[in-house]
Protein backbone atom coordinates (compact mmCIF):
# COMPACT_ATOMS: atom_id res chain seq x y z
CA UNK A 1 0.00 0.00 0.00
CA UNK A 2 2.95 2.32 -0.51
CA UNK A 3 1.13 4.45 -3.07
CA UNK A 4 -1.58 5.48 -0.58
CA UNK A 5 -1.11 8.67 1.43
CA UNK A 6 -3.02 8.96 4.69
CA UNK A 7 -4.16 12.37 5.95
CA UNK A 8 -4.98 12.20 9.64
CA UNK A 9 -3.88 15.51 11.14
CA UNK A 10 -6.17 16.26 14.08
CA UNK A 11 -7.12 19.67 12.67
CA UNK A 12 -7.77 18.46 9.12
CA UNK A 13 -11.24 19.21 7.83
CA UNK A 14 -13.45 16.30 6.85
CA UNK A 15 -15.11 15.97 3.50
CA UNK A 16 -18.85 15.89 4.24
CA UNK A 17 -21.43 14.00 2.18
CA UNK A 18 -24.68 15.79 3.03
CA UNK A 19 -28.11 14.31 3.56
CA UNK A 20 -30.38 15.06 0.58
CA UNK A 21 -33.52 17.04 1.31
CA UNK A 22 -37.05 15.80 0.72
CA UNK A 23 -38.51 12.32 0.98
CA UNK A 24 -41.39 10.27 -0.32
CA UNK A 25 -44.32 9.87 2.09
CA UNK A 26 -43.88 6.08 2.06
CA UNK A 27 -40.36 6.56 3.43
CA UNK A 28 -41.52 8.75 6.30
CA UNK A 29 -44.37 6.38 7.14
CA UNK A 30 -42.18 3.29 6.94
CA UNK A 31 -39.23 4.85 8.77
CA UNK A 32 -36.61 4.03 6.15
CA UNK A 33 -35.53 6.17 3.22
CA UNK A 34 -33.30 4.89 0.42
CA UNK A 35 -31.59 8.13 -0.60
CA UNK A 36 -29.63 6.98 -3.61
CA UNK A 37 -27.99 3.93 -5.07
CA UNK A 38 -25.14 3.02 -7.36
CA UNK A 39 -24.26 -0.05 -9.34
CA UNK A 40 -20.93 -1.01 -10.83
CA UNK A 41 -19.20 2.15 -9.62
CA UNK A 42 -15.40 1.97 -9.86
CA UNK A 43 -13.12 4.13 -7.74
CA UNK A 44 -9.54 4.59 -8.90
CA UNK A 45 -8.53 7.19 -6.30
CA UNK A 46 -5.41 6.30 -4.34
CA UNK A 47 -5.52 8.93 -1.58
CA UNK A 48 -7.22 8.54 1.77
CA UNK A 49 -9.27 11.62 2.64
CA UNK A 50 -11.00 12.11 5.98
CA UNK A 51 -14.74 12.17 5.42
CA UNK A 52 -18.09 11.37 6.92
CA UNK A 53 -21.66 10.89 5.71
CA UNK A 54 -24.82 12.41 7.13
CA UNK A 55 -26.60 9.13 6.31
CA UNK A 56 -26.01 5.38 6.40
CA UNK A 57 -24.11 3.70 3.59
CA UNK A 58 -23.80 0.06 2.58
CA UNK A 59 -21.15 -0.62 -0.05
CA UNK A 60 -20.53 -4.07 -1.54
CA UNK A 61 -17.16 -4.48 -3.26
CA UNK A 62 -17.76 -7.37 -5.63
CA UNK A 63 -14.60 -6.86 -7.71
CA UNK A 64 -11.18 -5.26 -7.42
CA UNK A 65 -9.28 -4.56 -4.26
CA UNK A 66 -9.86 -1.83 -1.71
CA UNK A 67 -8.81 -0.25 1.55
CA UNK A 68 -10.72 0.82 4.64
CA UNK A 69 -9.38 3.40 7.07
CA UNK A 70 -10.47 5.12 10.29
CA UNK A 71 -8.45 7.67 12.30
CA UNK A 72 -8.17 5.41 15.37
CA UNK A 73 -7.65 2.14 13.53
CA UNK A 74 -5.34 0.45 11.11
CA UNK A 75 -5.69 0.57 7.34
CA UNK A 76 -7.32 -2.72 6.32
CA UNK A 77 -7.57 -4.36 2.93
CA UNK A 78 -11.02 -5.03 1.47
CA UNK A 79 -11.44 -8.10 -0.73
CA UNK A 80 -14.08 -9.07 -3.29
CA UNK A 81 -17.20 -10.28 -1.49
CA UNK A 82 -16.78 -7.92 1.43
CA UNK A 83 -18.86 -4.86 2.21
CA UNK A 84 -18.56 -1.75 4.31
CA UNK A 85 -21.26 -0.28 6.55
CA UNK A 86 -20.96 3.33 7.66
CA UNK A 87 -23.21 5.23 10.07
CA UNK A 88 -23.79 9.00 10.03
CA UNK A 89 -20.91 11.23 11.17
CA UNK A 90 -18.43 8.34 11.45
CA UNK A 91 -15.05 9.56 10.16
CA UNK A 92 -13.60 7.08 7.70
CA UNK A 93 -12.42 6.39 4.20
CA UNK A 94 -12.82 3.43 1.85
CA UNK A 95 -11.88 3.16 -1.79
CA UNK A 96 -9.38 1.77 -4.26
CA UNK A 97 -6.25 -0.04 -3.17
CA UNK A 98 -3.84 -1.53 -5.66
CA UNK A 99 -6.83 -2.13 -7.95
CA UNK A 100 -10.07 -0.24 -8.47
CA UNK A 101 -12.80 -0.56 -5.85
CA UNK A 102 -15.82 -1.81 -7.84
CA UNK A 103 -19.05 -1.60 -5.88
CA UNK A 104 -22.79 -1.65 -5.66
CA UNK A 105 -24.00 0.80 -3.00
CA UNK A 106 -27.13 1.90 -1.16
CA UNK A 107 -27.37 5.05 0.95
CA UNK A 108 -30.26 5.18 3.40
CA UNK A 109 -31.62 7.01 6.42
CA UNK A 110 -34.48 7.05 8.91
CA UNK A 111 -35.57 6.08 12.44
CA UNK A 112 -35.61 2.37 11.56
CA UNK A 113 -31.94 2.60 10.54
CA UNK A 114 -31.22 4.44 13.81
CA UNK A 115 -32.92 1.64 15.74
CA UNK A 116 -30.82 -0.98 13.94
CA UNK A 117 -27.68 1.00 14.80
CA UNK A 118 -28.60 1.32 18.49
CA UNK A 119 -29.30 -2.43 18.64
CA UNK A 120 -25.99 -3.32 17.00
CA UNK A 121 -27.53 -4.70 13.79
CA UNK A 122 -25.73 -1.97 11.86
CA UNK A 123 -22.08 -1.49 12.84
CA UNK A 124 -19.33 0.56 11.30
CA UNK A 125 -16.73 -1.44 9.45
CA UNK A 126 -16.08 -4.36 7.12
CA UNK A 127 -18.54 -7.24 6.85
CA UNK A 128 -18.89 -10.33 4.69
CA UNK A 129 -21.56 -10.24 1.96
CA UNK A 130 -20.34 -12.82 -0.57
CA UNK A 131 -19.59 -12.64 -4.27
CA UNK A 132 -23.27 -12.58 -5.34
CA UNK A 133 -24.42 -9.01 -6.00
CA UNK A 134 -27.14 -9.00 -3.37
CA UNK A 135 -27.80 -5.26 -3.51
CA UNK A 136 -28.89 -5.26 -7.17
CA UNK A 137 -32.49 -6.35 -6.56
CA UNK A 138 -32.97 -3.56 -4.02
CA UNK A 139 -31.34 -1.04 -6.36
CA UNK A 140 -33.76 -2.07 -9.12
CA UNK A 141 -36.78 -1.60 -6.85
CA UNK A 142 -35.52 1.72 -5.49
CA UNK A 143 -35.19 3.03 -9.04
CA UNK A 144 -38.95 2.67 -9.60
CA UNK A 145 -40.89 5.63 -8.13
CA UNK A 146 -44.09 3.59 -7.76
CA UNK A 147 -45.24 3.39 -4.14
CA UNK A 148 -45.39 -0.40 -4.08
CA UNK A 149 -41.86 -0.64 -5.51
CA UNK A 150 -40.54 1.81 -2.92
CA UNK A 151 -42.20 -0.18 -0.14
CA UNK A 152 -40.73 -3.43 -1.47
CA UNK A 153 -37.30 -1.79 -1.64
CA UNK A 154 -37.56 -0.72 2.01
CA UNK A 155 -38.63 -4.19 3.11
CA UNK A 156 -35.88 -5.84 1.05
CA UNK A 157 -33.21 -3.53 2.50
CA UNK A 158 -34.43 -4.16 6.04
CA UNK A 159 -34.32 -7.92 5.45
CA UNK A 160 -30.84 -7.73 3.91
CA UNK A 161 -29.49 -5.80 6.89
CA UNK A 162 -30.94 -8.40 9.26
CA UNK A 163 -29.59 -11.28 7.16
CA UNK A 164 -26.10 -9.78 7.04
CA UNK A 165 -26.14 -9.22 10.79
CA UNK A 166 -27.05 -12.85 11.53
CA UNK A 167 -24.70 -14.28 8.89
CA UNK A 168 -21.71 -12.31 10.16
CA UNK A 169 -22.50 -13.08 13.79
CA UNK A 170 -22.61 -16.82 13.01
CA UNK A 171 -19.37 -16.55 11.04
CA UNK A 172 -17.70 -14.66 13.86
CA UNK A 173 -18.88 -17.26 16.35
CA UNK A 174 -17.52 -20.05 14.16
CA UNK A 175 -14.16 -18.29 13.83
CA UNK A 176 -13.99 -17.72 17.58
CA UNK A 177 -14.78 -21.39 18.23
CA UNK A 178 -12.08 -22.51 15.78
CA UNK A 179 -9.48 -20.18 17.30
CA UNK A 180 -10.40 -21.32 20.80
CA UNK A 181 -10.03 -24.97 19.79
CA UNK A 182 -6.58 -24.17 18.41
CA UNK A 183 -5.62 -22.49 21.68
CA UNK A 184 -6.77 -25.46 23.76
CA UNK A 185 -4.79 -27.82 21.52
CA UNK A 186 -1.67 -25.69 22.06
CA UNK A 187 -2.24 -25.67 25.83
CA UNK A 188 -2.31 -29.47 25.77
CA UNK A 189 0.64 -29.89 23.41
CA UNK A 190 2.88 -27.36 25.17
CA UNK A 191 2.06 -27.65 28.89
CA UNK A 192 5.42 -26.14 29.81
CA UNK A 193 4.31 -22.71 28.59
CA UNK A 194 2.55 -20.36 30.98
CA UNK A 195 -0.09 -18.19 29.32
CA UNK A 196 -1.57 -15.06 30.81
CA UNK A 197 -5.27 -14.49 30.22
CA UNK A 198 -4.30 -11.43 28.18
CA UNK A 199 -2.10 -13.54 25.90
CA UNK A 200 -4.84 -16.11 25.41
CA UNK A 201 -7.39 -13.40 24.61
CA UNK A 202 -5.02 -11.82 22.10
CA UNK A 203 -4.48 -15.21 20.42
CA UNK A 204 -8.25 -15.54 19.98
CA UNK A 205 -8.60 -11.92 18.76
CA UNK A 206 -10.94 -11.07 21.63
CA UNK A 207 -10.97 -8.60 24.47
CA UNK A 208 -10.18 -10.10 27.87
CA UNK A 209 -13.83 -9.81 28.94
CA UNK A 210 -15.08 -11.42 25.73
CA UNK A 211 -12.47 -14.16 25.96
CA UNK A 212 -13.40 -15.07 29.53
CA UNK A 213 -17.07 -15.26 28.55
CA UNK A 214 -16.47 -17.33 25.39
CA UNK A 215 -13.97 -19.63 27.15
CA UNK A 216 -16.38 -20.29 30.02
CA UNK A 217 -19.23 -21.02 27.60
CA UNK A 218 -17.01 -23.52 25.78
CA UNK A 219 -15.33 -25.29 28.72
CA UNK A 220 -17.45 -24.56 31.78
CA UNK A 221 -14.46 -23.10 33.68
CA UNK A 222 -12.51 -19.87 33.55
CA UNK A 223 -9.18 -19.81 31.66
CA UNK A 224 -6.77 -19.74 34.62
CA UNK A 225 -8.55 -22.58 36.41
CA UNK A 226 -8.60 -24.58 33.16
CA UNK A 227 -4.80 -24.25 32.85
CA UNK A 228 -4.32 -25.25 36.50
CA UNK A 229 -6.56 -28.29 36.10
CA UNK A 230 -4.89 -29.27 32.85
CA UNK A 231 -1.41 -29.17 34.38
CA UNK A 232 -2.68 -31.14 37.38
CA UNK A 233 -4.21 -33.84 35.19
CA UNK A 234 -1.03 -34.14 33.14
CA UNK A 235 1.05 -34.30 36.32
CA UNK A 236 -1.19 -37.03 37.73
CA UNK A 237 -0.87 -39.01 34.52
CA UNK A 238 2.93 -38.77 34.60
CA UNK A 239 3.06 -39.70 38.28
CA UNK A 240 1.20 -42.98 37.75
CA UNK A 241 2.53 -43.95 34.31
CA UNK A 242 6.22 -42.97 34.39
CA UNK A 243 9.27 -43.10 36.65
CA UNK A 244 9.89 -39.37 36.35
CA UNK A 245 10.73 -37.65 39.61
CA UNK A 246 8.67 -34.80 40.96
CA UNK A 247 11.29 -32.23 39.93
CA UNK A 248 11.32 -33.46 36.33
CA UNK A 249 7.53 -33.52 36.12
CA UNK A 250 7.40 -30.01 37.52
CA UNK A 251 9.88 -28.86 34.87
CA UNK A 252 7.91 -30.48 32.07
CA UNK A 253 4.85 -28.51 33.19
CA UNK A 254 6.65 -25.17 33.33
CA UNK A 255 7.21 -24.95 37.10
CA UNK A 256 10.62 -23.52 37.96
CA UNK A 257 10.18 -24.41 41.63
CA UNK A 258 9.24 -28.07 42.32
CA UNK A 259 8.06 -27.10 45.81
CA UNK A 260 5.58 -24.67 44.25
CA UNK A 261 4.43 -27.45 41.96
CA UNK A 262 3.98 -29.84 44.90
CA UNK A 263 1.97 -27.30 46.89
CA UNK A 264 -0.26 -26.54 43.91
CA UNK A 265 -0.74 -30.22 43.11
CA UNK A 266 -1.82 -30.91 46.70
CA UNK A 267 -4.22 -27.96 46.61
CA UNK A 268 -5.85 -29.37 43.47
CA UNK A 269 -5.91 -33.08 44.39
CA UNK A 270 -5.62 -33.30 48.16
CA UNK A 271 -2.41 -35.35 47.85
CA UNK A 272 1.26 -34.47 47.68
CA UNK A 273 2.75 -35.82 44.40
CA UNK A 274 4.64 -38.77 45.97
CA UNK A 275 1.61 -39.68 48.08
CA UNK A 276 -0.56 -39.58 44.95
CA UNK A 277 1.87 -41.97 43.24
CA UNK A 278 1.73 -44.36 46.19
CA UNK A 279 -2.08 -44.27 46.26
CA UNK A 280 -2.31 -44.94 42.52
CA UNK A 281 0.33 -47.59 41.70
CA UNK A 282 -0.62 -48.01 38.05
CA UNK A 283 2.82 -47.98 36.47
CA UNK A 284 4.82 -51.18 36.48
CA UNK A 285 8.37 -49.95 36.35
CA UNK A 286 8.58 -49.89 32.54
CA UNK A 287 9.59 -46.23 32.56
CA UNK A 288 7.90 -44.30 29.76
CA UNK A 289 10.15 -41.54 28.35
Amino acid sequence: MENVKIFQEPDAECQVHHLPQGSHRIHRDYGLWILNTGRGNASGERQIIRRYFEFYSLSHMYDGQGIYWTPNGKTAEVHPGQGILIAPRFIHYYGAGEKNYVEDAICFYGPLADLFFRDGIIRNGILEIGRTRRLLAIIELAGDPAVDAQLEANIALQQLLLDLFHENRRRQGSEQHSRLEQLIAILRESPEKWWTVEEMAEYCNLSVAQFRRVFFQHTGVLPKLYVDRLKTLLAAEMLVSTRHGVEEIAGRLGYRDPFHFSRRFKQMTGFAPEKYRQENPQYHGTGNP
